[in-house]
């Protein structure tokens, strides 16, 4: 029923795999990951990817995830109960928690505006979903939040009930090159939101110039107002003369804030 991929598999996870209570699943590794073989006497483990999955629901375990020995049998129990959804999500142990039912339109403000963190591991999906929407990095890597948002958008992400995961979020970046690396892949996906929500944009024009100046302003002074405003000018919401003119306005405001907080 289930295909769990590990993509970067270690002990913790494996061992974790190993004290699940519900069996029936299989385990997807990179075919150079040399440390699922000590486990393959006790796992179901095939070599492969998300394009191998047979199962009809597949759940990604990453490295920062550790699954308590209920999880995979409570997600199973929640997709027979519930089979309408494409998404389905456990809530992390510290941190906000989303409802039992989170619509598509509330889906959006969750995670892009209040930051309620998604990771790809506290989320099990349709198979044939994901593979048809995944949003994939450059290095192939599927990126989870527009991956989430585009498997949901159609019915919304039903919650795993009295399930939560233990999730370690990667430690923010401090140097230079990384944090303005993680400034660009967020800029990027602002840019992805425009055209996959296109004429239906969860927000309105303000506020999406809001959100767009703050990002960018986090680049000042490294990047000179000029030059920001070009790039700010890249996105679809600024085009025309008149959300020129507010767009321009919402940098300018940015970098104001972003100037204030450097002083401080």
């Amino acid at each position: 029923m289930l295909g769990v991929i590990v993509p970067h598999g270690d002990d913790r996870l494996f061992g974790a795999l190993l004290c699940q209570k519900e069996k029936q699943f299989k385990v997807y590794v990179p075919s150079n990951n040399s440390i699922a073989e000590a486990y393959e006497s006790q796992l179901v483990i095939s070599h492969g990817g998300l394009a191998d999955v047979q199962e009809p629901y597949v759940w990604i375990l990453e490295p920062g995830a550790l699954p308590d020995q209920d999880f995979i049998r409570r997600a199973c129990r929640t997709v027979g109960r519930h089979p309408e959804f494409d998404v389905y999500h456990a809530n992390l142990t510290e941190g906000e928690e989303l409802p039992r039912v989170t619509k598509k339109e509330k889906l959006f403000h969750k995670l892009v505006l209040e930051h309620v963190p998604v990771p790809l591991s506290s989320c099990v999906f349709v198979t044939s979903i994901l593979k048809e929407k995944a949003i994939l990095r450059a290095d192939g890597s599927i990126d989870s939040l527009p991956t989430v948002l585009a498997c949901a958008s159609a019915r919304g992400l039903r919650n795993i009930w009295h399930q939560k995961l233990i999730w370690q979020a990667p430690v923010p970046p401090t140097d230079p090159v990384s944090v303005e690396k993680q400034i660009r892949e967020r800029l990027d996906f602002l840019h992805w939101t425009e055209q996959f929500y296109g004429a239906d944009y969860p927000l309105g024009t303000g506020d999406l110039l809001d959100l767009i100046a703050v990002e960018l302003a986090k680049l000042f002074p490294s990047y000179s107002e000029e030059a920001l405003k070009e790039q700010m000018l890249s996105f679809q919401v600024a085009s025309g003369a008149v959300r020129k003119l507010r767009a321009s306005s919402a940098l300018k405001s940015a970098i104001k804030a972003r100037q204030q907080a450097l002083r401080q």
